[in-house]
C-alpha cells in the first residue's frame, strides 16, 4: 500500500543541505505486505527451502491464520520492516547514527566506529557503517533470530548479511532518503538480491506519539500474540 505524501507548508523546516547530515524526521512511503520481486522486477531468487517457507507463510496469511511474528511478540522487527511506514527520527554523531521509531518506541544504531558497537547478537542485528562518498553503507549481521522482511514473512535467517546504501536526495521540491537493500542469505536464496526503500522528509511527524505494544496489537491480556498462530518448525 503506497502512503500519501502530504505537501509540506512553505515555512516547514528543511533538512541540512549537507549530503552526509541525515538528522531530522523521515517517513516511509509504503507498507509492504509481500516484497515479491527485486528492484529490477525479477522474482525473488528463493532456493527450495526458502520457497517452501514462503509458500507456507502466504498460505497461512490467505487462510486467515497468519503466524506469530516478532511484532506480535512486541519484539524488535529489524530492517527493513521497521522503516516501512513509521516516522524515523535520526540523530548522528561522529561515532553513530541513532534511529528512533514510533513502533514500540524503539531505537536502532548504525555504528561508524566499530569499537563503539554493541557486541551482539541483537534482534535487529549489529550494524556497522562507513561512508562511500556521500552514501552511507550499513552492513548488518549478528541477528539473534531470523527476520521477516515484510508483514507476510519474506524470510532472512539469523546468519544473513544485509547491506543498505543510504543517500540523501533532493528532487521535485522534496527531500528523501533512498535505501538500496542487498540481502546475502544462502539459507533461503540462491544468490544475493536487492530492493529499494524511500523515506520522505517529514518534520511534521517529529512528535513521537504514545504507543502501547500490547494494546496496539489488540491484546490486553496475558497472551501477547494478537490471536496469531504458532509457526511450525522447519
Amino acid at each position: 500500500m503506497v502512503l500519501p505524501v502530504p505537501k509540506l507548508p512553505a515555512d516547514a523546516p528543511q533538512p541540512s543541505t549537507d549530503p552526509r547530515n541525515f538528522e531530522g524526521t523521515w517517513h516511509g512511503d509504503r507498507l509492504i505486505a509481500q516484497t515479491g520481486r527485486d528492484m529490477l522486477g525479477d522474482p525473488i531468487p528463493f532456493n527450495d527451502r526458502g520457497k517452501k517457507l514462503m509458500d507456507r507463510r502466504i498460505n497461512a496469511q490467505t487462510s486467515g491464520e497468519p503466524f506469530i511474528n516478532a511484532s506480535s511478540r512486541c519484539l524488535p522487527v529489524g530492517l527493513p520492516w521497521q522503516m516501512m511506514a513509521d516516522p524515523i527520527n535520526i540523530k548522528q554523531t561522529d561515532d553513530w547514527f541513532e534511529l528512533t521509531f514510533l513502533h514500540q518506541h524503539s531505537r536502532m544504531y548504525f555504528f561508524l566506529n566499530p569499537q563503539k558497537a554493541l557486541p551482539g547478537p541483537e534482534y535487529r542485528g549489529v550494524s556497522i557503517a562507513h561512508w562511500d562518498g556521500n552514501t552511507l553503507v550499513v552492513e548488518t549481521t549478528r541477528h539473534k533470530e531470523g527476520l521477516w522482511l515484510d508483514t507476510v514473512g519474506t524470510p532472512a535467517s539469523k546468519d544473513a548479511r544485509l547491506t543498505t546504501r543510504f543517500r540523501k536526495v533532493h528532487a521535485a521540491d522534496r527531500w528523501y532518503l533512498e535505501g538500496v537493500y542487498t540481502l546475502e542469505d544462502p539459507t533461503y536464496y540462491t544468490r544475493p538480491w536487492s530492493w529499494v526503500g524511500v523515506y520522505y522528509w517529514r518534520p511534521d511527524a517529529a512528535k513521537v506519539l504514545e504507543y502501547n505494544c500490547e494494546e496496539q496489537m489488540g491484546d490486553r491480556g496475558a497472551n501477547r500474540n494478537a490471536g496469531l498462530v504458532p509457526e511450525p518448525a522447519e
